[in-house]
């Protein structure tokens, strides 16, 4: 992670995929129409008033751009900006701050020149690959659901860091007291998402766990896949039922299709890595049996393939998702839809809720009983 060498001056924002989350919608007469995220409007005004320069970069040319720059009270725009570093070079010289003051957010590969040669380049949560890779940091939120707040506040402190860097020993109380806040702000943020779960989704937790125990009373096994972090959970889920979660029982049969390597690998360079978990479930999966299929987006291609594959064979669904359900969905007879936008929320919130399908089954004595 890069820290910025200078206190930021200049915020200079990517339209779609950062103001927006880069979807567009259109009205019966045609006219293209986009959202702002109110809590991304607070901010910009918030960074104005406490003194940063605040710009527009963007590709598009059209009458949605000047609508938001007047709705922002934004008076620096670059429109129709194909070379994004170009445009931010000129818009810094135009305030007369170098490059080392500019704080630049951006999500696509396009803005990944750009992003590395300031100050402090930021990449919302879901941009593409490159632009991540180009960033100084890569914020917790996606674009257009408060990517620019989380900018705007690394763009405000920039100036107590840079003030620090040189002299860590001067660090203090303000700057410990910034980091505390922060770390407050995220567990309340947690306690928030699993508070609204709580209050929303207990029907269908409960189903998953009805649907995972008799399974296991009947004989049947769970299998359990996802990527990344939610490979992770996978594997968590599979270790509290075959080992133990808080009751001493009999091993339980589940299986993570994520766990064996020599399997995933081949399976991803002979069938393409839609597959890797599909063709296990064709392998391992019986009527009677559950998939537990993981995906914070519910919209990752090999898990809904799996899933997909699973209902053909008769096994139930139980899917745990973000906010939406994607198109995981509608294929799962007990779906989870984690109500956040945030891939850390949604991950932290699927750990609970496994915790919850494995106290369910602690607490049917008849299932694993010695």
């Amino acid at each position: 992670m890069r820290q910025p060498r200078s206190p930021i001056a200049l915020l200079l924002l990517d339209v779609d995929g950062v103001l927006t989350d880069g979807t567009v919608r259109c009205s019966a007469r045609g006219d293209e129409e986009k959202s702002l995220f109110m809590r991304d409007v607070d901010a910009v005004f918030e960074a104005r008033r406490r003194g940063l320069l605040v710009g527009l970069v963007t590709g598009e040319d059209a009458p949605w751009v000047d609508f938001v720059a007047g709705r922002l009270a934004v008076q620096s725009v670059a429109k129709g900006a194909k070379d994004k570093l170009a445009a931010v070079r000129q818009l810094a010289a135009d305030a007369g701050v170098g490059l080392d003051a500019v704080c630049y957010v951006g999500d696509a590969d396009r803005d990944a020149p750009a992003l590395a040669a300031v100050g402090l380049g930021l990449a919302p949560h879901d941009a593409s690959a490159e632009a991540k890779a180009a960033a100084s940091i890569v914020l917790a939120s996606p674009g257009g659901r408060g990517a620019v707040a989380e900018a705007v506040e690394l763009a405000l402190r920039s100036g107590q860091r840079a003030s620090t860097d040189d002299s860590p020993d001067t660090a203090g109380p303000a700057a410990d007291e910034d980091a505390l806040a922060g770390i407050r702000a995220q567990i309340a943020e947690t306690v928030a998402v699993q508070q609204a779960m709580a209050g929303t989704l207990g029907p269908e937790i409960l189903q998953a766990s009805r649907l995972v125990v008799r399974a296991l009373a009947e004989g049947g096994k769970v299998l359990v896949f996802g990527n990344g972090g939610s490979a992770a959970d996978a594997q968590h889920m599979a270790a509290e039922l075959v080992g133990r979660f808080q009751r001493d029982r009999a091993g339980l049969p589940a299986i993570a299709l994520t766990a064996n390597s020599s399997i995933v690998t081949a399976l991803g360079n002979d069938f393409g890595q839609a597959e890797i978990f599909a063709r296990q479930v064709e392998a391992l999966g019986r009527p009677g049996d559950v998939a537990v299929a993981i995906s914070t987006s519910g919209n990752s291609p090999n898990v809904v393939e799996a899933a997909r594959r699973a209902r053909a064979l008769g096994l139930q669904v139980v899917a745990l998702t973000g906010a939406g359900g994607g198109e995981l969905g509608p294929l799962a007879d007990a779906c989870i839809a984690v109500p956040s936008p945030s891939v850390a929320r949604i991950q932290e919130a699927h750990a609970v809720v496994i915790h919850l399908i494995c106290a369910a089954v602690d607490a049917t004595r008849y299932v694993g009983a010695k």
